[in-house]
């Protein structure tokens, strides 16, 4: 075998072992949430995300609630986080878990609210390290105002959200070890 092809194999092992590791491994505890008061949250809510929460009240469907939810929730946190700047955060489509999906909106939110004029490749960086280190490996991120993509993600490792007028994916892929031909 060829030093190249060890080399391969050997992070290939790596990776496998880190993916195997975070599998079993207990999931890290979601960050405790700043209590608001009710009115607070219902004063802080664009008109729009009102309307949608109500619809899905309405429905009674769970995933249309979650979701509006999740969208009332991130607006809220991008109000309060934008103190000077207002920055609108919305979640388009979702399949992770509320945690995660807070933590990936907190980070975004503040990165454009600190940035004077948006580096797409920072911001880009930013979620992606933050994801690899607390969730394991394999987390991807694009950033841009105009994108398409296709996307085959783990399970629960999918977010797509909107943070002023820049769109964020980010999710998850598994690692996988090469099988070697014989």
């Amino acid at each position: 075998m060829d030093p190249a092809s060890e080399e391969l194999e050997r992070r290939s092992r790596y990776l496998s072992a880190l993916v195997r590791r975070t599998r079993l491994a207990d999931p890290p505890q979601p960050e405790p949430e700043p209590e608001v008061a009710e009115e607070a949250k219902a004063d802080a809510v664009e008109p729009g995300l009102k309307a949608a929460a109500r619809v899905g009240e309405g429905k009674g469907g769970k995933e249309e609630e979650g979701e509006a939810k999740a969208k009332e929730r991130a607006a809220v946190k991008a109000k309060a986080k934008g103190e000077g700047r207002k920055v609108a955060a919305c979640v388009r489509a979702a399949d992770m878990a509320l945690p995660l999906q807070r933590r990936a909106v907190r980070i975004a939110v503040e990165a454009v609210a600190a940035m004077p004029r948006l580096e797409t490749k920072r911001l880009a960086l930013a979620l992606k390290k933050d994801f690899d280190t607390t969730y394991g490996p394999a987390w991807h991120c694009i950033v841009g105002t105009s994108f398409g993509s296709y996307v085959t993600h783990s399970l629960g490792g999918f977010l797509y959200f909107s943070v002023d007028k820049v769109h964020i994916l980010l999710f998850r892929t598994a690692v996988e070890p090469i099988a070697q031909p014989q």
